[in-house]
């Protein structure tokens, strides 16, 4: 390998997809080409690549099954690929068994992929690999066997929490919230938000080790809680409930969200279980390896993202405080908090200042 130069895997069915790389990224990296993913795992048998670049779609095997048998043979090199807007499928299956650093869209910016590249090769030689990166991905037995009728027979948590960890569910469904509750037992304390208003009060009096959460609540985005939150917060795991079918949404929340997991609403106790214990298990190592968290860093969410999550907050804040008096106001708080009155701008100064607290001003 040439001196200070990264050295980059791209795989891809087409030809000229890969002459296109290529003479992109050959001034600054050492890259090595391939049409053919069973080619492209013999190379990372001969050679220590830094990051592997795939494409979605190819012929008899897709780039999440490539890229999860290159976290298997090749754990320390970076993952990213290459697809359509349309392939949302892939995008959820990116994330659940490929562990994805980068979702790159097709056609590419020719600054932006360069730049990204670096990046992924800087962190890839600097940080160290995650214990759970060297082992096995879960197979799909134990996902059959965790959703299998004997595995949704209500057991114990298979984790037991640490002091000072804690789960933070985000969801204005009480099905999903009884769901989380029955899976994880009673011994494992979850928190419960079903707002924006309650999850950044929450946050601010104590952190979360594993947040889940839907998409929406109510009709609010909460994906910018997310992005945020591991943007300032990377040790932090996120899980997300994944109905939502807006491929944007799913790209944001890898790239800038570093979402750990997507789990089906349809889902069993069992697979819900076995996921949340592995969020918990990801959490404990960035939280013991702060060096480890880089290779999980997120892009920049953005300034625009932040204000317009501060001014959603101070609405659910109010709406939230009228609706339930009381609820989080000051002790010996009672009555309707009306937008104006000084209890309301009190409470909307509260929540505000754990805010910026968690996200900065």
């Amino acid at each position: 390998m040439e001196a200070g130069k990264g050295r980059v895997l791209c795989v891809d069915d087409e030809p000229h997809v890969v002459r296109a790389l290529h003479w992109l990224l050959r001034k600054d990296f050492e890259v090595h080409t391939t049409t053919s993913a069973t080619e492209a795992l013999q190379v990372l048998g001969q050679h220590d690549f830094d990051v592997v670049v795939s494409d979605q779609r190819m012929p008899g095997v897709t780039g999440v099954e490539f890229l999860r048998d290159v976290r298997k043979a090749a754990p320390r090199a970076m993952r990213i690929l290459l697809t359509g807007y349309s392939d949302l499928d892939a995008m959820l299956r990116s994330v659940n068994e490929s562990e994805v650093y980068r979702f790159v869209t097709k056609p590419w910016d020719i600054k932006a992929l360069p730049k990204l590249i670096a990046e992924a090769v800087e962190i890839s030689r600097s940080t160290p690999v995650v214990a759970a990166e060297r082992e096995e991905a879960v197979p799909a037995t134990a996902i059959q066997a965790a959703e299998s009728e004997a595995a949704q027979a209500h057991r114990p948590a298979t984790v037991v929490l640490r002091d000072g960890e804690s789960i933070l569910l985000i969801d204005d469904d009480d099905g999903i919230r009884r769901t989380v509750r029955e899976v994880l037992g009673g011994g494992v304390p979850v928190r419960h938000a079903s707002n924006l208003a309650e999850a950044v009060h929450a946050l601010d009096q104590a952190p979360a080790s594993v947040v889940i959460s839907d998409v929406r609540v109510g009709k609010v985005d909460v994906t910018r809680l997310i992005r945020l939150m591991k943007q300032k917060h990377p040790e932090v795991v996120a899980v997300v409930f994944s109905g939502v079918q807006d491929a944007q949404v799913v790209m944001d929340l890898i790239n800038q969200g570093q979402v750990y997991r997507f789990i089906p609403k349809t889902s069993k106790p069992g697979l819900i279980r076995l996921i949340v214990d592995s969020a918990i298990k990801r959490h404990r190592q960035l939280a013991d390896s702060p060096e480890a968290r880089r290779r999980f860093q997120v892009e920049a969410a953005g300034e625009e993202a932040r204000r317009s999550l501060h001014r959603d907050v101070e609405q659910s804040a109010l709406a939230f405080a009228g609706a339930s008096p009381g609820a989080l106001a000051p002790a010996g708080a009672a009555g309707f908090v009306e937008e104006g009155s000084d209890e309301g701008q009190g409470f909307l100064h509260r929540i505000s200042g754990g805010f910026r607290r968690l996200f900065g001003a």
